[in-house]
Parts: structure tokens; C-alpha cells; sequence
């Protein structure tokens, strides 16, 4: 793919994350997209086949972008403590700093598990989940966690944190997490 090639579809794909980020992909069709992105409709379908397609894409970006930031540079420590509270707060960080993604996330996160038809997204989202999962499974085993908390309970609640209306109030469902999962209330 040339570089003019690669930039169209970078545009295409920011344009599309904003548009679903926005309305969702029930309310948004190629046509708007293709104004946001200043590009024809037939450029669109050149690159993503469908607006299912391009969804997908979007979203496992999207996915692989929150992903990089809270698991992209693995923290030497390996005090669980300090890596749970970081992980916390790189979350909360990424939700009130990239908006567009915070949003698509919140939107379409039901749907993308619920939609046969989007097997790849479902996919990376639960891979991502799991990540998450894991992270506090270690923490029990090191006995960092509580030992009354499930690892796939716990989990969700840290997913849903992008569903909280007030993002003001993100900061101290950050530390009443902290204080669920962690043994020494830190």
C-alpha cells in the first residue's frame, strides 16, 4: 500500500471512530462518514467492503490503542500493589484524555459482544478483558487481592468504569476500586 494509500485509509478510519464514537453504528452510514472524512462513498468500499468492516476495524484499533497504553510498557515492579494501582489510574487517564475511544467503547461494547457478525471485535475485546482478568488473578495468587474478590466480577466492574456519566467522579470510583481489590486498602 503506497503512503497516500495508507494516509486515506488512517483518514477513513479516524473519521469513522468519530462518527461511531458519536452516534453509534446504528446511527451513522457511509455517507456521513465519507463528509467527515472528506472523501467519496465509492473511496470507502474501495478500502472496507462493508460498514460492518469497517466497524471491526475501528474497534480492534481502538482496542489495540487502550491495550498498548495500560499494557504496552510492563512495569518492572513486581509489587502488585503498585502495578493494580497504576493500571487503575492509566485507565481513567485513557478515558478522559481520548475521548473517542472512551465514548466507542461505552456505545458499542454491548453490541459487539451480543453481534455474531462481528467475530474479530468480540475477539479482542474479550482477549483485552482477559488481560485484565489475569492481572488480578496474579494479584490473589500474591496476595495483594482480597481474597472475596472474583477475578471475572472484578474485571467487569473495571470495564464498566467508562460508563460513569460524570467523568468528574472517575478519580474516586478509582480509589473505591483500589479499596475493593486491594488487601491493605492502599
Amino acid at each position: 500500500m503506497s503512503k497516500k494509500s495508507s494516509e486515506t485509509k488512517q483518514k477513513i478510519l479516524e473519521a469513522a471512530k468519530i462518527a461511531f464514537s458519536k452516534k453509534g453504528y446504528d446511527g451513522v452510514s457511509i455517507d456521513e462518514i465519507a463528509q467527515i472524512a472528506n472523501v467519496r462513498k465509492s473511496l470507502i468500499y474501495y478500502y472496507f467492503p462493508s460498514k460492518e468492516v469497517l466497524f471491526e476495524e475501528v474497534w480492534v484499533n481502538s482496542i489495540d490503542e487502550l491495550e498498548n497504553e495500560l499494557f504496552g510498557s510492563e512495569e518492572e515492579t513486581e509489587n502488585y500493589y503498585v502495578k493494580i494501582k497504576n493500571f487503575l489510574r492509566r485507565y481513567i487517564d485513557f478515558l478522559t484524555s481520548k475521548k473517542a475511544i472512551s465514548e466507542l467503547i461505552r456505545r458499542e461494547k454491548t453490541n459487539v459482544l451480543d453481534q455474531d457478525s462481528w467475530k474479530n471485535a468480540k475477539k479482542r475485546y474479550e482477549n483485552f478483558l482477559g488481560k485484565i482478568e489475569q492481572m488480578i488473578i496474579e494479584g490473589k495468587k500474591k496476595k495483594c487481592v482480597n481474597d472475596n474478590v472474583e477475578p471475572e466480577v472484578a474485571t467487569e466492574m473495571i470495564a464498566s468504569v467508562d460508563s460513569v456519566p460524570r467523568k468528574s467522579l472517575l478519580k474516586r470510583v478509582e480509589q473505591m476500586l483500589l479499596k475493593v481489590l486491594l488487601k491493605d486498602n492502599v
